[in-house]
């Protein structure tokens, strides 16, 4: 399994995992449809996803996409 982590801190006011353009986390709702993708963590320091079972169709760009002070 992999494990991606986004820093945050206390200005962050929304979080989102996204992998090439597809959501897979919004805050602790889960977007995507994969079972083997599960919120590990969304505190004030960190928003952290686990994927297990990773192949090689799980390459590609995770980004992490924050708003501070409700700004993009």
């Amino acid at each position: 399994s992999t494990s991606p982590r986004c820093s945050v801190d206390n200005r962050v006011t929304r979080v989102a995992w996204l992998n090439r353009s597809s959501i897979l986390y919004a805050g602790n709702d889960k977007w995507c449809l994969d079972p083997r993708v599960v919120l590990l963590a969304n505190t004030k320091t960190q928003y952290s996803i686990q994927i297990h079972d990773v192949d090689v169709y799980d390459e590609g760009p995770y980004t992490c996409s924050v708003q501070t002070d409700n700004h993009p």
